[in-house]
């Protein structure tokens, strides 16, 4: 009798599942609200109106190289666009000016390089090398962070027999702002783990020697998962300029509803739309590293 009544519930949870999964899907004019909930609307794709998280993710291999910034070899990740309605991939940034990988090729150096206009991050993803600036001189390595303050000559110098590999972030300075005077070069290895944020994240700022000044609300740190663990899916609002920048091995990434992979060069904004859950997850035993960007124009006046 027992096993007759459970052979009987199996039936009957099975067709009405196979009913749901059958019936015709209502079409929608507006993406629906992400939810956990199993009836939501969200439980289903909406192709005609869901948002193309393809679009918010790219690779530097996806782009041609070019020179800039004194001679580095650089090659475009995330581009200036709407990040509402990108208009290809990759164009998605509004509040900076560029997200990009930049090569210093071994034993050479760049020229001295100056911007009245914009300011940029660089941090070093592999290689070794050195930065000079307004009479200043610090040696860079892997895990290195330099900020370059507007107005100020600088140059890197590759003495080794391996490339300099950087992530350089650049943003454009508005009327009145005031740059600071030097470099500011730290290093996420001196800096405590903060642990649990988003269940999994564990983030570890740069230790500056000066700290650094941006015309944005932005800032940047170093965050990895541990083995075989999921971050919580979140979304973002208008306002937030989130990138997320794989630098050492090839994890999953739930965005939206696609499961993507992501690896080392590739970086994706999430859409501030409040519609598009993310989160990374670490599905392996390798040691994993992300450069976090939060350029939070949502948390001002806050």
């Amino acid at each position: 009798m027992k096993a007759g009544f459970t052979i009987l519930f199996f039936i009957i949870t099975l067709g009405g599942f196979s009913t749901s999964m059958t019936s015709p899907q209502q079409k929608l004019t507006v993406e629906p609200e992400p939810s956990f909930r199993e009836d939501a609307v969200s439980n289903h794709r909406h192709p005609e109106v869901d948002t193309n998280v393809f679009l918010y993710i790219n690779h530097w291999r996806d782009s041609l190289p070019y020179e800039g910034h004194g001679g580095l070899i650089e090659r475009d990740i995330l581009t200036p666009g709407d990040p509402l309605n990108p208009p290809k991939k990759g164009a998605v940034l509004k509040y900076i000016k560029a997200y990009e990988r930049a090569i210093l090729q071994p034993r050479t150096n760049t020229t001295p390089f100056k911007s009245d206009k914009e300011q940029a991050f660089f941090y070093v993803m592999n290689g070794t090398g050195q930065v000079e600036a307004g009479g200043k001189k610090a040696a860079i390595e892997e895990g290195t962070a330099v900020v370059i303050p507007a107005g100020l000559a600088y140059r890197f110098l590759n003495a080794a027999e391996a490339p300099l590999e950087m992530i350089m972030v650049v943003e454009e300075i508005p009327p009145g702002f005031v740059p600071n005077k030097e470099i500011s070069v730290g290093s996420y290895h001196d800096s405590p783990a903060s642990l649990g944020m988003h269940w999994a994240h564990i983030g570890r700022g740069f230790n500056y020697d000066i700290p650094p000044k941006f015309a944005n609300p932005m800032g940047f740190a170093i965050v990895s998962i541990d083995k075989f663990d999921i971050a919580q899916p979140h979304v973002h609002g208008p306002g937030c300029e989130e990138v997320w920048c794989q630098l050492k091995g090839k994890s999953l990434l739930f965005f939206g509803n696609r499961l993507l992979w992501q690896e080392s060069g590739e970086a994706f904004l999430i859409p501030p739309n409040n519609k598009v859950p993310h989160c990374s997850i670490n599905h392996t035993d390798e040691h994993m590293l992300w450069l976090y960007m939060g350029n939070r124009h949502d948390h001002l006046g806050k």
